[in-house]
């Protein structure tokens, strides 16, 4: 009975660990360029929401980073129930290029690129950019433009145009069911 127990807990936690691990992969790319802890921040931002994108995929981490604004940079970190695998980040503001792009339905949004970390692209909220862009002075470059590689996050309009369609294709159906109802 112990020893199944055992066998069942470790199976359990290198599942976790390495589901948390393989979460971490853009993180964990970041940090091998911008890792530091940055503490000298001059304001700092609670439960602000991120995309990282490239390598193959994205994480969405909503509502779970913090971010720091000085004189230099941005100093990003996680939640620490999140923070596994997740290093603090500080990003020079001469490393950030930003470009409007279309992620969020529900507004606008930046994409930054960095120019030591080029496989890896993090997608934030427009008004959150324009934030931390007011404390740059002018040394992070934004832009109205879309990027030069194409737009990110166009799936998401695709999800909408294909869910309405089918909610079109479902309220035709029952229309038509409903006037084979009455007519019969």
């Amino acid at each position: 009975m112990a020893i199944s127990t055992a066998f069942g807990l470790s199976v359990f936690l290198a599942l976790f660990f390495g589901m948390q691990w393989r979460n971490a992969m853009r993180w964990r790319y970041l940090s091998e360029t911008y890792a530091s802890d940055h503490s000298t921040v001059l304001e700092n931002r609670k439960l602000q929401n991120a995309i990282l994108l490239g390598l193959g995929g994205y994480n969405s981490l909503k509502g779970i980073v913090n971010i720091g604004v000085s004189k230099s940079g941005i100093a990003l970190s996680i939640l620490k129930p999140f923070s596994l695998f997740h290093a603090p980040l500080f990003i020079p503001f001469s490393d950030i290029r930003g470009w409007s792009t279309t992620w969020y339905i529900d507004g606008k949004s930046s994409e930054l690129n960095l120019t030591n970390a080029p496989d890896v692209k993090i997608v934030m909220p427009r008004e959150q950019v324009e934030w931390i862009r007011s404390y740059s002075g002018g040394a992070m470059q934004l832009s109205d433009e879309s990027p030069p590689q194409g737009k990110a996050g166009r799936g998401a309009y695709f999800f909408v145009l294909i869910n309405a369609i089918i909610a079109l294709i479902a309220l035709a159906y029952l229309g038509w069911q409903a006037l084979a109802y009455l007519f019969v």
